[in-house]
């Protein structure tokens, strides 16, 4: 049986294909585009999900996971997914934060968990993932880009992911927010940053552990170090 949404998905995506042929058109029908480009780009941000997670999650074999990684609570490496195509005449860089936003929400409910990639499942253990695997894994599923998973590394050094923004920089939706510890001693924790009021982590948290949409106060407001940019 067809997937009616994944068939208008594609036929939405098709439609991409005509819409520079309408430069020549009278001027009066650009208005009306708009809104069907914006919904085409919306769809287009999930519409490879599914082909995605049939992709495996490690390249070291599953079978093996159990036994080479039996003593190592981390679990396998993630593989390096493939990069992604951004849909044609859709805004680069407003289509992958919204990828990131989309790709990381996909994960709430996940426990709290020092592991690689959610598909480790230890035995007394379960799933899960910790902040700064969290962070990686949804760079490098939802766009393909791989960065270490070293919450140190991540934040800072030649192995950190994109740039520091400057103080004076607005944030926008996918950067990631790096927290000092309750001592302000190390970098502990890291974030991504949805608006101005709430973020996205995976966090050992006693009353939402896991993967969460947290509002930016208390600890979250008062212990920020630096933020980093990986769109641009």
């Amino acid at each position: 049986m067809l997937n009616t949404s994944l068939v208008a998905i594609h036929l939405l995506l098709l439609v991409l294909r005509w819409i520079p042929m309408l430069a020549s058109f009278p001027q009066v029908l650009t208005p009306h585009l708009t809104p069907m480009i914006a919904l085409i780009c919306d769809l287009a941000t999930v519409s490879d999900l599914t082909e995605r997670d049939a992709l495996p999650e490690s390249d070291a074999p599953r079978d093996v996971w159990y036994t080479k990684f039996r003593y190592d609570g981390w679990g396998p490496h993630a593989a390096h997914y493939p990069a992604v195509q951004i849909p044609k005449n859709c805004s680069a860089q407003v289509w992958q934060r919204a990828r990131i936003v989309a790709v990381a929400e996909r994960y709430i409910g996940l426990p709290y968990q020092h592991h690689h990639i959610p598909a480790w499942t230890p035995y007394q253990i379960g799933a899960g993932l910790d902040c700064s695997n969290f962070t990686a894994w949804v760079y490098n599923y939802g766009l393909g880009i791989k960065f270490t998973s070293a919450i140190e590394a991540q934040a800072v050094g030649e192995h950190a992911p994109g740039r520091v923004l400057r103080a004076d920089e607005p944030r926008m939706a996918g950067d990631l927010i790096f927290l000092y510890n309750q001592e302000r001693t190390r970098i502990s924790h890291v974030v991504i940053y949805l608006d101005a009021h709430y973020i996205i982590d995976a966090h050992n948290d006693k009353t939402k552990n896991g993967v969460q949409v947290r509002e930016i106060k208390g600890w979250y407001a008062t212990h920020q170090a630096l933020t980093r940019r990986i769109i641009e």
